[in-house]
């Protein structure tokens, strides 16, 4: 297993692809961060799209339930197995963890 950093050039295709990679996987997303603490938006649901908007500067990911949006991320890294995505960290302007895990 490992992790890696995707550059920000390769943002806006790769969220585009996201929901063939991880299709039928349940996943969660949760925000963390040293005002908010820990926050669950997400506890479980089907990732149904994902796009990043770069002259907006925002991610969204789109569930069955719910729309979250990151504005201005900093920082996205990939934790994977072999081709296969296990968590996504995404970094906000503000420092925020937004962590999506897959199961």
């Amino acid at each position: 297993m490992g992790t890696r950093v995707l550059v920000k050039s390769e943002w806006e295709v790769f969220f585009l692809q996201l929901h063939k990679q991880v299709e039928g996987k349940e996943m969660r997303i949760e925000v963390m961060g040293p005002t908010i603490g820990d926050q669950v938006l997400v506890d479980s649901a089907h990732l149904l799209g994902a796009t990043y908007e770069p002259k907006q500067e925002s991610l969204e990911i789109l569930t069955n339930g719910m729309t979250h949006v990151v504005d201005k991320p900093q920082k996205i890294s990939v934790e994977e197995n072999e081709g296969e995505i296990f968590a996504i960290d995404v970094i906000d302007g503000a420092e925020r963890h937004q962590l999506m895990t897959f199961a």
